[in-house]
């Protein structure tokens, strides 16, 4: 049986390292989190995010001074030690490049990663209507033709009850193109009072999420449909005031591991510290159980074994 890979996101532009300035004069991925990731026994690393800058270029977090190769320390630490280097286009709050970019363009870009980072899994996290993935599926059929050991994924808004109408109309286009994609669910920020219990609503998410791809890949079974699964939680606490506690890994996991589902991120490694206030911020999980860094890493890990 397959086992379920952990994989944390990471915003690379968050705590940047500046110190070495002499080597990096527009500052680096810090290296706390390759360090970590390493230590831990994280399987990948999902760089977020990969976005169009203000002149359509390529670039991490809308910023034009940090170019797809700013993140090649981070990546080049990772693979050294063993981990595994996934980059994540888009995102909630910036423009795809999809958006701005030729199917030539975005080839381009897309074999540039695999190159400069030795990615080996490319994803899409489309949820703000700011990519163009008719482009975006174009360009990925030529990317896979010339690197097909590359895998993919598609990350998209989840509720326990499913992907929203337009995350099904993505995985339907995708599977048209013939992409061979995982589907990622962003089981975190429901904004609904029946849905507080958020290791409960993971696995519910992820159940549904399954049954939705039974619809979509009707010849597939049941553990190839998990095969496909992947599910990413926010710890800690959510821009809608619930908290993913400590006790809702054993929940997740337990779900995970029983059906061999592919793989399970968080949003996000940045955020695994300590600390915070009443309201989600970037860099700390906000729940009073968590006293050390990377906790929630370390006990995913744990629980995965």
């Amino acid at each position: 049986m397959t086992k379920t890979k952990f994989a944390p996101f990471i915003d690379v532009s968050i705590n940047a390292e500046w110190s070495d300035w002499q080597n990096y004069p527009q500052g680096r991925p810090n290296k706390i989190y390759s360090d970590a990731a390493i230590n831990i026994g994280i399987d990948m690393l999902f760089f977020g995010f990969l976005t169009a800058a203000s002149n359509n270029q390529a670039c991490w977090s809308a910023q034009p001074t940090m170019p797809i190769d700013w993140a090649q320390p981070l990546a080049q630490e990772l693979i050294a030690g063993g981990v595994k280097v996934a980059v994540s286009f888009g995102g909630a709050a910036n423009a795809d490049i999809s958006n701005v970019m030729t199917v030539e363009q975005l080839i381009t870009v897309y074999q540039q990663v695999i190159d400069q980072l030795g990615a080996t899994h490319l994803d899409f996290d489309f949820e703000n209507g700011l990519y163009n993935e008719d482009k975006a599926f174009v360009a990925l059929q030529s990317i896979k033709a010339k690197n097909p050991s590359v895998t993919m994924s598609l990350t998209l808004p989840i509720m326990p009850t499913g992907l929203t109408g337009v995350g099904l109309a993505l995985v339907q286009k995708a599977k048209a193109a013939g992409l061979q994609m995982k589907i990622n669910g962003m089981a975190m920020d429901y904004y609904s009072p029946s849905h507080t219990e958020m290791g409960v609503a993971a696995v519910q998410a992820a159940t549904s999420l399954k049954e939705q791809l039974a619809v979509i890949y009707p010849t597939l079974t049941e553990a190839q449909l998990y095969e496909k699964v992947q599910i990413t939680p926010m710890i800690g606490i959510n821009d809608d005031g619930t908290l993913f506690k400590f006790a809702d890994i054993d929940i997740l996991t337990a779900f995970a591991k029983t059906n061999a589902m592919d793989l399970i991120a968080i949003w996000s490694l940045t955020r695994d510290n300590p600390g915070g206030g009443q309201w989600a911020d970037a860099e700390h999980s906000g729940n009073p159980e968590q006293t050390t860094q990377f906790e929630y890493s370390t006990r995913f890990v744990a629980a995965l074994k």
